[in-house]
């Protein structure tokens, strides 16, 4: 009785001690998730600052980043194109609603057997298997655009593959046509296709056959003035497809528990879907999916058609392809034949697809060059085929290369800011809307941003004003025009964004730049402070180079026009500047971790700032964060564990 009375003692100390380890855990995640609404509250109120301050410098000018710059071409390098040959021939091609046994594979194997399985999405996670067919022909689409494909022949020989195309469904065709399209739209299909981290530059660096055709045969015009919002993808897709920051909707993220699915933000494809459009969101890399990577994804499909089930079963197969393939066919050429697939099945409906690619492009700058040639078909198979006639065909990026070594140049960290943005319309939209045409070219040299596109994107189907536009709106359509007095405030561009403002670099033995450093250092020690037992404190190593924002010096000294006609300005103003703003970037030790950082100096009281929002990570941290990576996810970027 006495050894199980002993027993009992261990179970229940043993049970509160875990009851014990359990509250505390809850305490601190709580704590966590406190802190994350506290700074997203912060930083909501610090660009409300940024806005109500516009008064003080207003105009852009745009940096001038010569595309040949010898700092920026020493990075380049050639890649040739992606060789699936060593993958044979497919036994099975999807094209359209079809996938069909190929001749060829018949033609060397024999007669040849199918099993189709409909691969039925459940989440954005998981797709379950649905009905098989088995057949010698060919299988029709109906149920999935994912089907999984097992075929043999009479010795035995298989072969297998997860493949896709557009099914055919009702619901979509009956609810949608030109018909339902309001009377005051445009007319016009939208096509947008997006690359991962290429500046405008990078765009016309790697892929130059692309740049020259889209430019010269289907007359392109390139928004030279378009500048990030913020960091990232998600900062970059977000206010593009809902018009609003990540910080301005529901809270999405994974890490906070009671956050929601992203279906409750308003993405711009649904405004499409109710006005008649066929829709469709394609993006490949599952891993790093941008409402899925740090969101927690859609509940349900967020476009008639959506492609993130075929590559997340598609992609487990890809060791047994040559690199970069799928089967016999490159990996990026799965999603170019997805789109024209889309626009043969409804050839005669409003169509709205949005198609992003980042597997060449996210963690590579030249391995984009590799689709180049590709990509060139692509957009001549799309005008042979008379499917730009009533498009409006959008090529863009989400930022420049945030990683790569070419990002430390200062060209190229301005590049990150200005990605490639570009637009085509067809000869039919350039003559009845002439005025809408001729105020988007007036656009193309002015400062936009994502809010800009979204805009656009509504004004496609109700095309709205084509006055000048007032400045007190964030977003504006480029069907508007934009006055050229436009700065990153209007625009809400943070200044740390803001590719705008003119940047003096700084000596690094300067008195100040010890400062500079001094307040990095302590910002990210005091962060990490609460876990001192795991994460070491970091010193500063070295400055590598430092900046100082110098706005624009007539900007400073305008007062008022000279002359009559404005042509003549009185540079006779003594306009003061109280605050001036740095930016350094900084090697702390241990770890040997980059950051780049904005802090404010207030040049009265001599107070340096720095807010944590504008800390910036921009080296791999790879296994430094081990320790806490699970527990404290927002410490990933400071935090260098002792063990």
């Amino acid at each position: 009785m006495g050894f199980i009375r002993k027993m009992q003692t261990r179970k229940a100390l043993l049970f509160f001690i875990l009851l014990l380890f359990s509250f505390v855990v809850l305490i601190k995640l709580k704590s966590i998730a406190l802190a994350d609404d506290y700074d997203r509250r912060l930083k909501l109120e610090k660009i409300d600052e940024v806005i109500k301050e516009r008064a003080s410098y207003e105009s852009c000018k745009q940096p001038n980043l010569p595309v040949n710059a010898p700092e920026m071409m020493k990075f380049v390098k050639y890649v040739p194109p992606i060789n699936c040959s060593a993958a044979g021939i497919d036994w099975v091609v999807c094209e359209n609603s079809e996938c069909r046994i190929q001749e060829k594979a018949k033609a060397i194997y024999g007669p040849i057997t199918c099993s189709f399985t409909d691969l039925i999405r459940k989440d954005d996670f998981y797709s379950a298997p649905g009905d098989v067919t088995n057949t010698d022909a060919y299988y029709k689409l109906v149920k999935s655009d994912v089907v999984k494909v097992l075929c043999k022949n009479k010795e035995g020989k298989m072969w297998s593959s997860t493949l896709t195309g557009i099914r055919v469904d009702k619901d979509v065709t009956e609810r949608t046509g030109w018909h339902f399209v309001p009377s005051d739209s445009l007319k016009l299909n939208v096509l947008m296709l997006g690359f991962d981290s290429l500046s405008r530059n990078t765009f016309i660096r790697k892929l130059p056959k692309s740049y020259r055709y889209f430019v010269e045969v289907l007359k392109g015009d390139v928004l030279k003035g378009y500048n990030i919002v913020g960091d990232g993808t998600p900062q970059a897709l977000i206010p593009i497809l809902t018009g609003k920051t990540e910080l301005e909707l529901p809270d999405t993220r994974k890490r906070i528990s009671n956050s929601t699915t992203v279906d409750v933000y308003p993405f711009v494809w649904n405004d499409f879907r109710k006005n008649g459009y066929v829709t469709g969101f394609l993006e490949d890399v599952p891993d790093l999916g941008t409402f899925t990577y740090r969101l927690r994804g859609f509940k349900d499909p967020p476009t008639d058609h959506y492609m993130r089930p075929y590559y997340v079963a598609a992609h487990r197969e890809w060791s047994h392809s040559p690199k970069l393939c799928a089967g016999a066919v490159p990996r990026h050429m799965v999603m170019m034949n997805q789109i024209k697939n889309f626009f043969s099945v409804y050839k005669y409906k409003p169509k709205f697809i949005f198609g992003f690619h980042g597997e060449l492009s996210h963690d590579s700058y030249n391995l984009i060059g590799a689709a180049d040639d590709d990509l060139l078909q692509f957009l001549k198979d799309l005008n042979a085929n008379r499917m730009l006639e009533n498009t409006l065909l959008i090529l863009m990026a989400d930022h420049g290369h945030r990683f790569a070594n070419i990002r430390d140049t200062i060209q190229g960290k301005l590049e990150e800011r200005l990605p490639f943005f570009s637009f085509t319309f067809p000869q039919s939209f350039k003559t009845q809307h002439r005025q809408a045409y001729s105020n988007f070219l007036s656009n193309v040299n002015q400062l936009t941003t994502p809010f800009d596109i979204y805009s656009t994107l509504l004004s496609v189907i109700h095309l709205g004003s084509t006055d000048v536009a007032d400045l007190k709106h964030r977003s504006i359509s480029l069907f508007s025009k934009i006055p050229p007095e436009r700065g990153c405030a209007h625009a809400y561009i943070e200044p740390h964004w803001c590719a705008c403002l003119e940047w003096n670099q700084v000596d690094v033995t300067n008195p100040i730049v010890g400062e500079l450093g001094d307040t990095l250092v302590n910002t990210i020690n005091n962060y990490t402070s609460g876990q001192r037992h795991l994460c070491a404190v970091l010193s500063l190593s070295k400055i590598i180079w430092a900046t100082k924002m110098s706005p624009n010096k007539n900007l400073l000294k305008f007062k008022k026009n000279a002359d009559i006609d404005g042509f003549v300005p009185d540079l006779t103003s003594n306009m003061k500047v109280h605050k001036d703003l740095y930016q350094i970037k900084a090697m702390l030790v241990p770890g040997e971790s980059l950051f780049e950082a904005s802090i404010t100096h207030d040049i009265k009281s001599n107070k340096f700032t720095l807010s944590l929002s504008d800390v910036s990570r921009i080296n791999m941290y790879g296994r430094q964060d081990g320790c806490i990576e699970n527990e404290f996810p927002n410490l990933r970027k400071y935090c260098y564990c002792k063990d």
